[in-house]
């Protein structure tokens, strides 16, 4: 099954970008993939982060995202207690908002998530994903699965992905 992910920050907080931390995050997404099938596609925004993520059983999943908030959330204090940023308490917020992709001869679920996560960049930040260094799109243009110049589009383009904002 393939799943796309969604988890953030508690209450939002824009950690994620502070020097050091995506880099990191990054490290560990691609070390924690071994308790999934296959990692798809990630983005890391300053304050959540999305993946699509296929998995063999509902318990790697499970496994996955206990683990890796678990690690990254020690990580991410220690890293910032180095840079003489105190956090108290959480990182994350207790949960995650998963949606298992429905498949079909058009793989529109699929093609709309992936897009979606590749999107994030110029919603929120205004930066198309060909300059955005906290994700996997070169990756997933490399295997075919989106053009280079994704995202090379006029404004009202991304509105078709507003609907992804809803569930989150």
């Amino acid at each position: 099954s393939l799943y796309f992910l969604t988890f953030c920050t508690l209450r939002r907080k824009p950690l994620l970008h502070i020097k050091g931390i995506p880099e990191f995050l990054i490290e560990e997404i691609t070390f924690y993939e071994k308790n999934i099938h296959k990692l798809v596609a990630y983005t890391i925004m300053p304050d959540h982060i999305h993946m699509i993520v296929e998995i063999e059983c509902a318990e790697s999943l499970s496994i996955f995202l206990r683990d890796f908030k678990r690690f990254t959330s020690k990580g991410i204090k220690s890293r910032m207690k180095e840079m003489g940023i105190d956090i108290d308490g959480h990182i994350w917020q207790p949960g995650t908002m998963d949606h298992c992709i429905r498949m079909s001869w058009e793989n529109r679920d699929y093609h709309n998530h992936l897009c979606y996560i590749f999107y994030n960049s110029i919603k929120h930040l205004n930066i198309p994903p060909q300059n955005f260094p906290y994700h996997n799109f070169t990756d997933v243009v490399a295997q075919g699965m989106l053009p280079s110049d994704f995202c090379m589009m006029n404004k009202n383009t991304g509105s078709k992905f507003e609907v992804y904002e809803k569930g989150g």
